[in-house]
């Protein structure tokens, strides 16, 4: 009988570790297809109830990884939107370079400055993307030496422009994990500078002009021609006239920083057009007259406009100043208006050599003179 028992006892034994055998390969195999599902981006797959206590821990953790780890998926995903998103909106175009110097990644700006396409550049290397020996260069330096470089160079792409550009390696453990080009056009403001420096000769010589006839006037009658009262007059009105040319040429200059500087405040008033154009024609009419230039005025009378009194007597006469002095002998002048909803354009036509197209969308650029 006891035989019989123990007989039972350990047939009941071995089933019990059979079936426990059994539901905990079962809970291993749901364990492993679970953290499958996680590693392959199912962060919604979750192990199979009906865990043993022993596996029952584990199951609770692998729940917990996976929302841990779509949570810390989620925010990087954001983060690199959010990079692309400041890349591919800045102003200056930016180069990622692999350690060996090859393009990984390039911003929007590449294409519209250099006119490289960002999306067709990766892999590649940057001697072959970028044919510019300035900023390969620059590139291999920072690479190399692990030390920021800058320089200026100009790249015709296919128009000729000025960069400032910066290279600056990644950091890495033995060596750099990269570098970062940055370029900036600076082309608008190498022109600028450019276009001062031809202001401010322009401006010399128109100042030099009338110094030198004061100068050599007051020379002469120094010298003796004080004596002479015909002369003497002329001499002094010519002064006179000098002086007033300058007097002009500093109130322009005036004019212009205080423009620039945001300190000339426009005061509009209520301008009757016809006359104001008649009045300032008459004033110009003897320097028409030297250059054997017609002027004439077809604004309608009546014509009203409201304006800065100033500004408007400054604009036309410069317009039919340049006018004058760029038509050829025996020309015409006129100034017309006409109403245009709420506004009235006026315009100054004439028969001289006019601008060349080339030119045309820079006439409101500072400084900017038409080859002569």
């Amino acid at each position: 009988m006891m035989a019989i028992l123990g007989w039972l006892a350990a047939a009941a034994l071995a089933v019990w570790a059979w079936d426990a055998s059994r539901r905990r390969a079962r809970d291993i195999a749901a364990l492993e297809k679970a953290m499958a599902a996680v590693a392959a981006g199912d962060f919604t797959a979750r192990p199979e109830a009906g865990w043993s206590l022993e596996l029952a821990g584990l199951a609770s953790q692998i729940g917990v990884l996976a929302v841990r780890t779509r949570s810390g998926l989620g925010a990087l995903a954001s983060e690199k939107t959010n990079l692309r998103s400041v890349l591919d909106n800045m102003a200056e175009g930016v180069v990622i370079l692999s350690p060996d110097g090859r393009v990984t990644d390039a911003n929007a700006a590449v294409e519209r400055l250099l006119g490289v396409p960002a999306t067709g550049v990766h892999g590649r290397p940057v001697a072959e993307v970028f044919r510019h020996p300035p900023l390969q260069d620059l590139a291999r330096e920072a690479l190399a030496t692990r030390a920021p470089q800058s320089g200026e160079v100009t790249l015709f792409t296919p128009e000729e422009r000025a960069f400032a550009v910066s290279a600056t390696s990644l950091p890495g453990e033995a060596f750099p994990a990269g570098a970062v080009l940055v370029l900036h056009d600076i082309t608008r403001l190498r022109r600028l500078e450019e276009l001062r420096k031809e202001f401010v000769a322009n401006v010399s010589h128109e100042l030099r002009t009338p110094l030198a006839a004061i100068k050599s006037f007051a020379e002469t009658l120094r010298l003796g021609a004080l004596d002479d009262k015909a002369v003497r007059e002329e001499f002094v009105r010519t002064i006179e006239e000098q002086a007033d040319r300058l007097t002009a040429i500093v109130d322009d200059l005036l004019e212009l920083a205080a423009l620039e500087g945001g300190r000339r405040a426009l005061k509009a008033e209520e301008l009757d057009l016809a006359g104001e154009s008649r009045r300032i024609l008459a004033a110009l009419r003897p320097l028409a007259d030297a250059a054997k230039v017609e002027l004439s005025s077809s604004v309608p009378d009546g014509l009203r406009a409201r304006a800065d009194a100033g500004a408007f007597e400054r604009v036309l006469r410069n317009l039919v100043e340049n006018a004058v002095k760029y038509n050829r002998e025996g020309g015409r002048l006129d100034v017309s208006a006409a109403s245009e909803g709420a506004f009235v354009r006026l315009s100054v036509s004439d028969t001289g050599l006019g601008i060349p197209a080339a030119d045309l969308p820079r006439v409101f650029e500072r400084f900017y003179r038409v080859d002569k």
